[in-house]
């Protein structure tokens, strides 16, 4: 029997997947925790496994209104760097950190962290040699490091390497050369999903395990009068944004509009109230919180934000997608729906009553009924967790997969010299454009393509109209 640490933060669709890995590998004999929100301490409880909080449960609700701090680092900086110096203090990292390190002195540990997330679970791997692996929650994850690093954007490594000083652990020059100590990585989605758009080749390497799919202990009743709303006619569609708040203002509203234009029956899940119109037509149903693995089966269609939480639920209950999706790895999600022909993305530009109208139709189709079935079924006899659990498990008692010292070591000193020999020289005075342009003419060319792409959709969302239909 291994001892697993799991370590993670932020939204469900951040922590049910690491949950989810935890109560496999309990079913397998293991020992689990999970260390996260107090908030989903209830739901570890429920599923076996053993549980500690960084937190309150009444301080999840803030964490979630903050996010929309950090829904877009290139556009806002300043909103980025203030949700760092909220959330990144020493005090938050040193408890974390003695959480990490006490439950890792049983003996065949192994730390399982979310990519970039699980910083402080790094570090306790680095000193005290624990066999790592992280989990990867989305394909964009694996270039978007590297991309946003070489514009200069920080991602907390000034309040990191404070804490790394005081554990007597050289400081990290680069988050790609910090995750490329990592040796496993594990990414939770299904091969079909992976090849839909190809990834370049100085990506971070991952083994696609397949989507974490619900357990049944998350397949709660539904409340009597949705029930009653759902049998009162044809089956509805659902409109979710997520559990957190980093949205588009307008996410909510854009979608009920194009949905009234149908005058569809349509159940809104939706936690934020000033995100709502202040009234709604009698055929849409509005609920804050519902136990949205037991409501896909039952809809005709998911309306979301482009989470892969969310896309995993809606692909298990071959519903299919429309992704109003923006920011972070949403927009790239949103693609990879539309090329695997179970749905459709629109930009935030896109955002009218008739386009989204217009596609809401188009899922509605044969073909994309049938796809969804077809991708529904794959998935239904694929067993992630089983994969999961031999990823992970293959790590036990191998120091090897710990992050090596030396290694961070050598780097940092690498680091230094290169910074000497091939600095960017752009002025002081420069502005932010510029500076833009000394970095993009230091990438290499593929990197360079994706930058202009990542630009380009960005420009597109504020500035172009759209041109075309599905």
């Amino acid at each position: 029997m291994a001892n697993f640490i799991l370590n993670t933060h932020m939204t469900n669709g951040d922590v049910l997947p690491f949950l989810r890995l935890a109560s496999a590998l309990v079913r397998r004999g293991h020992k689990a925790t999970l260390v996260t929100h107090g908030a989903f301490e209830r739901l570890a409880q429920k599923a076996g496994v053993a549980f500690y909080a960084i937190d309150r449960p009444e301080d999840y609700m803030e964490v979630m209104k903050d996010l929309y701090m950090i829904e877009d680092p290139l556009k806002k900086p300043d909103l980025n760097e203030a949700h760092q110096q909220k959330y990144y203090s020493r005090e938050k990292f040193q408890k974390e950190y003695d959480i990490l390190s006490e439950l890792c002195k049983e003996k065949d540990s192994v730390l399982i962290c979310r990519e970039r997330d699980g910083f402080v679970a790094m570090m306790v791997s680095e000193v005290m040699q624990i066999p790592i692996v992280t989990g990867v929650l989305a394909p964009s994850y694996v270039t978007q490091v590297q991309i946003w690093e070489e514009l200069g954007l920080d991602f907390a490594i000034s309040l990191i390497n404070p804490f790394r000083s005081g554990l007597g652990l050289v400081p990290i020059t680069s988050w790609t050369s910090w995750m490329g100590a990592v040796k496993k990585n594990i990414g939770f989605w299904p091969e079909s999903f992976d090849s839909a758009i190809e990834a370049p080749d100085w990506a971070l390497k991952v083994e696609t395990v397949g989507f974490p799919l619900a357990d049944t202990n998350e397949y709660e009743p539904l409340p009597s009068e949705l029930l009653d709303f759902i049998a009162a006619g044809e089956p509805p569609l659902l409109i979710t944004g997520g559990t957190g708040k980093m949205l588009k203002p307008n996410f909510y509203k854009a979608a009920i509009e194009g949905v009234k234009v149908l005058k569809r029956r349509t159940i809104v899940v939706c936690r934020h109230e000033e995100m709502m119109p202040s009234e709604l037509p009698d055929y849409i149903a509005w609920h804050k919180i519902l136990p949205l693995a037991s409501v896909y089966p039952l809809v005709s269609g998911v309306i979301h934000h482009g989470g892969i939480g969310t896309i995993t639920g809606s692909m298990t209950a071959a519903a299919p997608q429309l992704a109003l999706a923006a920011d972070t790895d949403r927009p790239d999600n949103g693609m990879r729906i539309k090329r695997l022909g179970i749905g459709d993305y629109l930009a935030p530009l896109q955002w009218e009553p008739a386009m989204i109208a217009n596609a809401i139709r188009g899922i509605g189709t044969s073909a994309v009924k049938e796809r969804c079935r077809q991708l529904a079924k794959e998935l239904a006899e694929h067993d992630t967790m089983a994969v999961a659990c031999g990823a992970v498990e293959s790590v036990v008692g191998k120091s090897e997969y710990a992050i090596d010292c030396d290694k961070m070591i050598a780097d940092y000193e690498a680091a230094k010299r290169q910074a000497l020999q091939h600095s960017i020289e752009v002025p002081v005075a420069a502005g932010r454009h510029d500076r833009l342009d000394a970095i993009s003419h230091s990438l290499s060319a593929s990197k360079r393509a994706l930058l202009a792409q990542r630009l380009a959709e960005r420009k597109l969302e504020k500035h172009s109209p759209f041109v075309g239909g599905r």
